[in-house]
């Protein structure tokens, strides 16, 4: 068999709504090439069932319930056998030409290539506020050609970069430590602005705000192991100033590209519990590390 043109990469935790609209968006673009497509399911049971019964093309990897995101990623990584592999959230859709602008990108042999995080036009202010918290830095528009950072909600990584520098098991998958290493090693990113991919919904205050503590502590908790007592104690102290750091960051940014600026005003209300929750995880993630969160982040 020959090798395929790209290996398309999601881990499915959730299931329906999410995983279908995901499957649904990527079913019309199967023509383009040679194709191969690896949902990597931690729900089992009928979800698993129904993924298998409406998409037959899709390569289907059962894992046991409760492994984390990066884990499920790193088995479908293994698993590829593409030269490169594109990682999609099973809670965003592809644009029409995703697959298109990946195989044209691909040409130029880059390490990696970062994609536009797009809204969905949500109808709930309680969506748009996920928007902004998840993805300020990724909404478009961005710049054409190099970066120095992706997001895994819409990358596109050479297979045998990502085999070589993958943290180990269990440690998490974060983009921030893996792209630092490529970079260090010298491998170039580039940013398209034809690659998109829109974030969808909806999600409740209070559903998300249990997973916004939990990614924060997961991620501080894997910073922690490589942080001085120093460096742990000085968050741990000026934590709270963080809030309202974090927010004028999220604003400077959709300010400076001009997106969705009237929305973003609007769910402030909103932002403050979460960016509340956000500082309060990290802070739990440094002082006591990431226990079983990384389980039980969707």
């Amino acid at each position: 068999m020959s090798q395929p043109d790209l290996s398309v990469i999601i881990a499915s935790c959730v299931g329906p709504p999410f995983i279908t609209r995901c499957l649904e968006s990527l079913d019309a673009q199967r023509d383009r090439g040679m194709l191969e497509f690896i949902v990597i399911d931690r729900a089992g049971g009928e979800v698993a069932d129904n993924i298998e019964r409406r998409f037959p093309w899709v390569t289907l990897i059962r894992r046991q319930p409760g492994e984390s995101v990066p884990d499920l990623r790193r088995c479908g990584i293994e698993q590829a056998t593409a030269k490169y592999v594109a990682i999609i959230e099973e809670h965003c859709t592809a644009a029409p030409n995703w697959i298109a602008t990946i195989l044209e990108s691909i040409q130029d042999n880059p390490a990696a290539i970062g994609g536009v995080v797009a809204d969905n036009d949500y109808p709930r202010l309680m969506d748009w506020a996920v928007y902004f918290t998840e993805y300020n830095g990724y909404m478009p528009p961005i710049q054409r050609g190099r970066t120095w950072d992706v997001c895994a909600a819409n990358c596109v990584y050479r297979r045998d970069l990502l085999l070589e520098n993958l943290p180990a098991k269990g440690s998490g998958y974060w983009e921030a430590g893996l792209n630092a290493a490529l970079l260090q090693k010298g491998e170039e990113f580039t940013g398209d602005p034809d690659l998109v991919v829109h974030h969808t919904g909806p999600f409740g205050l209070f559903y998300y705000l249990g997973q916004r503590f939990l990614f924060s502590r997961a991620f501080a908790g894997t910073r922690r192991e490589h942080k001085s007592m120093g460096y742990r104690l000085v968050y741990l102290v000026a934590a709270p100033l963080l809030v309202p750091l974090l927010w004028a960051r999220m604003a400077s940014r959709v300010w400076s590209k001009k997106h969705r600026v009237s929305k973003f005003a609007l769910v402030t209300p909103l932002m403050i519990p979460i960016t509340i929750t956000y500082v309060l995880g990290e802070w739990v993630g440094f002082l006591a590390g990431r226990g079983d969160s990384l389980s039980r982040i969707e």
